[in-house]
C-alpha cells in the first residue's frame, strides 16, 4: 500500500515537472523577450539623455493602465477557459473569448480617443517638469494607437496560454521583438537613409511593431485551426449564465489590476517629485526588473494553467499539490536569481549615459529589488496565479487594494515628502508592502477556500 502510494506520488511529481516544462518555459521566454525589448528600446533611447529617459518613463506609466485594463480582462478570460479546458468544453470558451473582445475594444477605443487627442494633460498627471512633457507628448500620442492591436494581442495570446498552446505567442514575439529593434535602429538615430526621428520614431517603430503582432497572433489562430478560431456569429453568440458568472469573477481581477497600476502611478509620482535624477534613476531599473520578473512569469502563468485545468478536470487534490510544488520552484529559483542580478546592477546601470548621481541611485535600488524579489514572485504565483485559478478574484481584490492604499502609498508620501528620506530608504520600505500581501496570500492558500469548479457553477446555472 505504501509503495503503490508512492508510485502515484512519483508519476504526479513527474507529470507536474513535465507539464510545468511544457507551459512555463515558453511564457517566461515571451515574458523575457518583450523584457528584453522593452530593455533594448530604453537603452536606444537612454543616448538620447536623462530628459528622454524620463520621458519615456512618464509615457509607459500612461500605457500601464490601459495595459493591466486590458490585462484583467484577458486574467478573467483566462480562468475559465484553462477550466473549461479541463473539462473540454471549447464551445463555451469561443463565447467568453467574444465577450472578452466586444469589452477590450470599448476599453481600448476610450483610451486612444482620450490619450491622442491630450497626451499633455495624461502627462501632467505625473511630472511638473517642462521638458518632459515637451517630448513626451508626441510619443505618447503616437503609442495610443497601438491600443486596439495590443488588446487583441493579449486576449487571443491568453486563450492560447490557458489551453496549452504556449509556443504560438513566444514564437510570434521573437519575431516582433527583431523588427522592434530594427526598425528603432532605422528611425529613432536615422540610419540606412531613414529620417532621424528620435522619440517619435520610437513610438512610430511600437506601433508598426504591435499591428504586425496582432495580425501574426490571429493568422495562426485561424490559419491552425485553434482555439478561438470560430466565425462572427458563434464569437458573439452570449449565454446569458456564463457571462454572468464571467462578469462576477473579472470584474474584480479588472479592479485588481486597476488597483495595482494606481498603486504604480502613485509611486511615479512620488519618485518624481523627489527629482528628474531620482525620476530618472528608477526609470533604467524598470527593464531590468521587467526582465527578471519576466524570466519567472513562466511560473505563474504555468500555475493558472495547471490549476485550473485540474479543478476544471475535477481533480482537488491534484490541484492543491501542483500549487504546492510551483510556490516552491518559485522561491527557490527567484532568490538565486536575485543574487546574480545584485551582482550584475553595476555594469548594467553604466550601460546608460546618465550622471553620477542617478548611476548610484539605480545601483542601490536594484539591490532592494533583489533582496525583495523572491516574495515578489512568491506573490504573482499565489495571488495572480493559484487563488485566481479557483475564482478567489474578489478575495485577490481586497489583499491588493489594502497591502496598497494603507500600506505602500501612505508610507510612501511620508517617506519621501514629509520625511524627506533618499530614495534607496523610500523604494526598501515601500517593498515591505509585498512581505504583508505575501503573509495574507500564504494563509489563504493554506486555508483552501479558493478551490471551486468554476466549470460546474455555470452548468448548475444554465440549468436552472
Amino acid at each position: 500500500m505504501a509503495n503503490g502510494t508512492k508510485a502515484r506520488e512519483l508519476d504526479t511529481g513527474v507529470d507536474f515537472y513535465k507539464n510545468l516544462y511544457k507551459i512555463a518555459i515558453p511564457i517566461a521566454l515571451q515574458s523575457l523577450i518583450m523584457a528584453a525589448l522593452y530593455m533594448t528600446d530604453q537603452l536606444m533611447v537612454g543616448q538620447l539623455g536623462d530628459v528622454a529617459i524620463a520621458s519615456v518613463g512618464m509615457a509607459s506609466k500612461i500605457y500601464s493602465i490601459i495595459s493591466v485594463l486590458l490585462a484583467g480582462l484577458s486574467a478573467g478570460l483566462s480562468i475559465y477557459a484553462a477550466q473549461y479546458w479541463g473539462s473540454k468544453d471549447v464551445r463555451s470558451i469561443t463565447q467568453l473569448l467574444g465577450m472578452t473582445l466586444s469589452l477590450g475594444l470599448v476599453v481600448s477605443l476610450l483610451f486612444t480617443g482620450v490619450i491622442y487627442l491630450n497626451p499633455e494633460f495624461a502627462l501632467g498627471l505625473f511630472t511638473t517638469d517642462a521638458r518632459v512633457m515637451e517630448d513626451g507628448a508626441i510619443f505618447v500620442k503616437l503609442v495610443a494607437l497601438s491600443y486596439v492591436p495590443t488588446m487583441l494581442t493579449m486576449v487571443y495570446s491568453a486563450v492560447l496560454r490557458s489551453t496549452g498552446h504556449v509556443k504560438y505567442p513566444m514564437y510570434v514575439s521573437l519575431v516582433v521583438v527583431i523588427l522592434n529593434i530594427g526598425l528603432n535602429y532605422l528611425l529613432i538615430f536615422g540610419n540606412l537613409g531613414f529620417p532621424q526621428l528620435g522619440l517619435a520614431g520610437a513610438a512610430i517603430a511600437t506601433c508598426i511593431a504591435r499591428v504586425v503582432e496582432c495580425l501574426l497572433i490571429i493568422g495562426a489562430v485561424y490559419r491552425f485551426k485553434l482555439p478561438g478560431a470560430a466565425g462572427f456569429r458563434y464569437l458573439f453568440s452570449f449565454h446569458r449564465p456564463v457571462a454572468r458568472k464571467f462578469y462576477l469573477t473579472t470584474y474584480p481581477i479588472v479592479l485588481t489590476e486597476l488597483v495595482w497600476v494606481l498603486g504604480e502611478t502613485a509611486y511615479a509620482v512620488i519618485y518624481s517629485r523627489m527629482g528628474t535624477t531620482e525620476m530618472t534613476a528608477m526609470t533604467i531599473t524598470f527593464p531590468l526588473q521587467g526582465l527578471s520578473i519576466g524570466l519567472l512569469t513562466g511560473l505563474s502563468g504555468a500555475a493558472g494553467v495547471l490549476v485550473g485545468n485540474r479543478l476544471g478536470a475535477g481533480e482537488e487534490a491534484m490541484a492543491r499539490d501542483y500549487a504546492r510544488r510551483l510556490i516552491r520552484v518559485g522561491i527557490i529559483f527567484s532568490i538565486g536569481l536575485g543574487v546574480v542580478i545584485a551582482a550584475i546592477s553595476p555594469l548594467y546601470v553604466s550601460a546608460f549615459a546618465i550622471t553620477g548621481e542617478a548611476n548610484d541611485l539605480a545601483v542601490h535600488v536594484i539591490w532592494v529589488f533583489a533582496a525583495f524579489m523572491w516574495v515578489k514572485v512568491a506573490n504573482m504565483i499565489i495571488a495572480g496565479g493559484i487563488l485566481q485559478s479557483g475564482g478567489d478574484s474578489k478575495f485577490v481584490f481586497k489583499m491588493e487594494s489594502a497591502a496598497t492604499w494603507l500600506i505602500g502609498v501612505p508610507l510612501g508620501l511620508l517617506l519621501s515628502l514629509v520625511w524627506k528620506q533618499p530614495l534607496f530608504w523610500v523604494y526598501f520600505f515601500l517593498s515591505m508592502e509585498e512581505v504583508v500581501r505575501f503573509g495574507i496570500g500564504l494563509m489563504r492558500f493554506r486555508s483552501g477556500k479558493w478551490i471551486r469548479n468554476l466549470t460546474n457553477q455555470a452548468t448548475s446555472e444554465t440549468s436552472v
